[in-house]
């Protein structure tokens, strides 16, 4: 639990999570401290970025500021789309915390546990590449930022320089963090709904052995909690479907314009800054994997269902429950999936499918590049 308490106490001071009372006397700073932050910040350096890109003279200029331009355009995206659906998000989330019953607990914990594992180490990895790069810099004998952008006046000189550098610092650690931040909500979500479904296939399987006196009021309460469930699938689908959809869609641009400039580069001219731009792509590959294998284990657990469902002792009970038991089988082959949009499924195969296209485009560049 400590580490979803710690993401949302992080998102709350990153401005995309809502407080938890925002009726008191700071209610009008609460809500405008989001502007404040993310404005002069996230949203002035994306700009920056791809004007950078737009009054480049060249593709390997254009090149070692493209992936960086293409990696926080889905952070506008999720920052827009969990701004319009705040209200949505926090209702969904206590919906959530509701939903569990007191012999559900353990498992909760210990999953959680496992989710928060996944969470610190995806956090740290994100906070060693901005580190890297941030610092990789002054390895170098030529004035270079950490993550280039436009900048309206002179910096490469050493007084300009630690403007520029400074502005780019800063943006870019509130940009990596709210990233990292909204990705681990949109898992969240889904790693929570796929344990609801996985809390419903322990409860059917502890009935193979029950008479039917015993495990009718069972199965009718499982059937009404999945009834429940699956319309928190579809909430959980209307959350997460923009974010994914722009994070899968843009990966392997983003995933070949890194490749390109490690190619670029080269390890003996710029160690530091290669070293930064090749765990970058790491991260980055999780970043597409997680949404994915989340959405994934979701999927799995609920389409599970059908099969507990048969391994009761189904055989044993009088006819006409036997006939709700098929009727409700027939329900549950209905497939319970998460979409991005109308266009694919979140789970392993678009993961698959996004790491061959990034291949893909790569070669091509390098074509065209000679």
């Amino acid at each position: 639990m400590t580490a979803v308490r710690t993401l949302f106490q992080l998102q709350r001071w990153l401005g995309i999570w809502k407080w938890q009372d925002e009726n008191d006397t700071w209610s009008w700073m609460k809500r405008i401290y989001p502007f404040v932050l993310h404005l002069p910040l996230t949203f002035t350096q994306i700009a920056l970025m791809w004007l950078e890109v737009i009054t480049s003279t060249d593709l390997e200029q254009a090149g070692r500021v493209m992936y960086m331009s293409l990696t926080q355009l889905p952070l506008l995206i999720k920052i827009i789309n969990i701004w319009y659906r705040r209200e949505e998000a926090y209702n969904f989330m206590e919906e959530l915390e509701k939903f569990v019953e007191p012999e559900d607990v353990r498992l909760l914990e210990r999953e959680e546990r496992h989710f928060g594992r996944i969470y610190y180490s995806y956090l740290g990895g994100a906070i060693i590449v901005a580190l890297c790069g941030f610092f990789s810099v002054f390895l170098q004998d030529t004035y270079e930022l950490p993550f280039g952008y436009y900048v309206p006046f002179e910096w490469q000189n050493s007084q300009g320089y630690f403007y520029a550098w400074g502005y780019n610092v800063l943006a870019m650690t509130v940009c990596c963090l709210s990233n990292t931040q909204l990705d681990s909500l949109g898992c969240y979500f889904m790693f929570k709904i796929g344990l609801l479904y996985r809390m419903l296939n322990i409860r059917l399987l502890a009935l193979q052995h029950e008479s039917e006196t015993k495990a009718l009021p069972e199965l009718q309460h499982v059937f009404q909690r999945y009834t429940r469930v699956r319309l928190l699938t579809r909430q959980c689908e209307l959350l997460v479907s923009p974010y994914v959809l722009s994070q899968v869609v843009l990966s392997a641009f983003i995933l070949c314009f890194s490749g390109y400039r490690l190619v670029q580069m080269g390890w003996q001219q710029n160690p530091g800054l290669f070293l930064a731009t090749l765990q970058f792509v790491a991260v980055m590959i999780v970043q597409i994997f997680l949404p994915c294998y989340y959405g994934n284990q979701l999927t799995v657990h609920a389409n599970q269902l059908t099969n507990s469902v048969f391994n009761t002792n189904w055989l044993e009970y009088s006819v006409q429950t036997r006939k709700e038991l098929i009727c409700y089988m027939e329900f549950l082959k209905r497939p319970v999936k998460v979409r991005a949009g109308i266009f694919f499924e979140i789970g392993l195969p678009i993961f698959m499918k996004t790491i061959n296209n990034a291949y893909t485009f790569f070669a091509l560049l390098l074509n065209l590049s000679k």
